[in-house]
C-alpha cells in the first residue's frame, strides 16, 4: 500500500491548525492588549518579516550539512519561542522581537520543508507526496481559520491568548512528532556540505527558479485581486467574495489529490505549461468580465475560481516535484531553499504591483497578468530542455 507516514500527516495537521487559530487575531491582540494603533503593529510586522528573507539560504546550507527535518523542527520551535515571547510583549520593541522570531521560524521551516519530504522513503511518486501533505495543511488552516474568526467576532482577550498559547503548543506537538518519522538517509555525512556555489552555477536550475516566479504570481494573484477587482471594480456583488474564496479552498482541499493523481501521461514541464495556459484564460476572462448583470458575473467568477484552482492543483505539487529531482541529492537543502525564493519574491511583488496596476484601469492587472502567464508557460518548456530528464519525465508511483 503507497501512503505518507500518518505520524507526518499528524504532525502538519496539528502545525496548521494552531497557526490557522492564531493568525486572524495576531495584530488585533497586540492592538488591544499592547494599546498601539494597527497600522504601527502592522509595520512592525512588514519590517519584521523584511528582516527574514535572507534566512532561506542559511537555511538550506544547514539543511545539507546536518538534516532537513532537523531544521524544520528548528524552525517550529522557533515559532514557538516567538508566540511565547508573543503572550508577555506590551511594548514596541520586544513586539518587534516577537514577529522577527517568529518570522525566522516560519521561514527556516518554509526554506526545508520540503527538502525534508524530499527525503522521506519514497513510497509514491512526489507529486502525490505533495500533493497529500499540501492538502493535509490546507484542511488545518481551513478549520483553524474559521476558529480563529469566529474568536476573532467575539473579540475576548482571554480567548485571544489561549488561541496563542494553542499555537505555541501545536508547535511544539509537531515537532515532536515529527522526531518519530522515519528518512531516508540518501547521503553520507561525509558528503553533507553546502550546496550555493554549485546552485549559482546551475543555470537550469537558477531559470526554473525564475520561471517559478512567475507561477508563484499567478497563484498569489487570486487573494489580492479578487477582493479588489470585487470591492473596487464592482465586477460582482461584495456578498459573493467570502463564498468565492471559500470555495477555493475547498476544491483544492477536495480535489488536489484526485488531480494529481491523473497527471500520469504527461511530463511535469508539459503539466506546468499547462498551469500557466489555465492561468493565462482565467486571468484574460478576468479583464472582461462583464459587469451589467451581478448575478450573471458571480455564476462566472465561480467558474472562474474554478478555473484558477485546477491550475493552482497542478502547479503546486509538480513544480516540488520537479525542484526536488532536478536538484543534487548532496545539495537538495540549499536547492529547494533556494526556490523557495519564488514565493517570497511574489509576496512581496503582488499588492503593490497589482494596486498599481489597478489604479490604471479594472483590465490592466489582468491583462499583464495573462502576459506574464503565457511568458512563464513558454518560459517553462525551454528551461525544461536545460533539466535532468529523470526530473522532468513523471514519476510514477513506487509500491512500498
Amino acid at each position: 500500500m503507497t501512503r505518507v507516514h500518518p505520524i507526518l500527516l499528524a504532525s502538519l495537521l496539528i502545525d496548521s491548525l494552531g497557526s490557522g487559530t492564531a493568525g486572524p487575531m495576531v495584530l488585533l491582540y497586540f492592538h488591544r492588549v499592547a494599546d498601539l494603533p494597527l497600522a504601527q503593529v502592522g509595520l512592525i510586522a512588514s519590517v519584521a518579516a523584511t528582516t527574514g528573507l535572507v534566512i532561506p539560504l542559511f537555511a538550506g546550507s544547514l539543511a545539507d550539512r546536518f538534516s532537513p527535518r532537523a531544521l524544520v523542527v528548528a524552525g517550529q520551535l522557533i515559532q514557538a519561542l516567538g508566540y511565547i515571547l508573543f503572550l508577555v510583549a506590551r511594548d514596541p520593541v520586544p513586539i518587534f522581537l516577537a514577529f522577527v522570531l517568529s518570522t525566522a521560524g516560519l521561514r527556516v521551516f518554509w526554506a526545508t520543508f520540503f527538502s525534508m519530504l524530499a527525503g522521506l522513503p519514497l513510497v509514491l511518486s512526489r507529486e502525490r507526496l505533495f500533493a497529500m501533505t499540501g492538502m493535509t495543511q490546507a484542511i488545518g488552516f481551513g478549520v483553524g481559520a474559521l476558529i480563529g474568526g469566529l474568536l476573532v467576532a467575539h473579540g475576548s482577550m482571554p480567548l485571544f491568548q489561549v488561541a496563542l498559547a494553542f499555537n505555541v503548543l501545536s508547535y511544539l506537538v509537531a515537532a515532536v512528532l515529527l522526531l518519530q518519522v522515519p528518512m531516508a538517509l540518501t547521503v553520507p555525512a561525509a558528503q553533507r556540505q553546502s550546496g550555493l556555489r554549485t546552485l549559482l552555477r546551475d543555470r537550469a536550475f537558477l531559470g526554473l527558479i525564475v520561471v517559478d516566479i512567475g507561477f508563484a504570481i499567478c497563484s498569489d494573484a487570486l487573494m489580492v485581486g479578487l477582493p479588489i477587482a470585487v470591492k473596487e471594480g464592482g465586477i460582482a456583488h461584495v456578498a459573493v467574495l467570502g463564498p468565492l474564496l471559500a470555495l477555493n479552498t475547498l476544491v483544492i482541499v477536495t480535489a488536489q489529490l484526485f488531480v494529481a493523481d491523473r497527471l500520469g501521461g504527461f511530463s511535469r514541464v508539459q503539466a506546468l505549461a499547462a498551469a500557466g495556459g489555465l492561468w493565462c484564460v482565467w486571468a484574460l476572462a478576468m479583464a472582461v468580465l462583464p459587469v451589467r448583470s451581478m448575478i450573471f458575473s458571480s455564476f462566472l467568477l465561480a467558474v472562474l475560481v474554478l478555473v484558477y484552482c485546477l491550475a493552482e492543483m497542478i502547479h503546486a505539487p509538480v513544480a516540488q516535484a520537479l525542484a526536488a529531482d532536478a536538484a543534487p541529492v548532496q545539495h537538495r537543502g540549499m536547492y529547494l531553499a533556494g526556490f523557495q525564493y519564488g514565493f517570497a519574491i511574489a509576496n512581496v511583488v503582488v499588492p503593490g504591483a497589482f494596486t498599481a496596476l489597478f489604479a490604471l484601469g479594472h483590465a490592466v492587472p489582468w491583462l499583464a497578468l495573462a502576459g506574464l502567464a503565457a511568458a512563464t508557460a513558454g518560459g517553462v518548456a525551454v528551461v525544461g530542455r536545460f533539466l535532468p530528464g529523470a526530473a522532468v519525465r513523471p514519476v510514477r508511483p513506487v509500491a512500498a
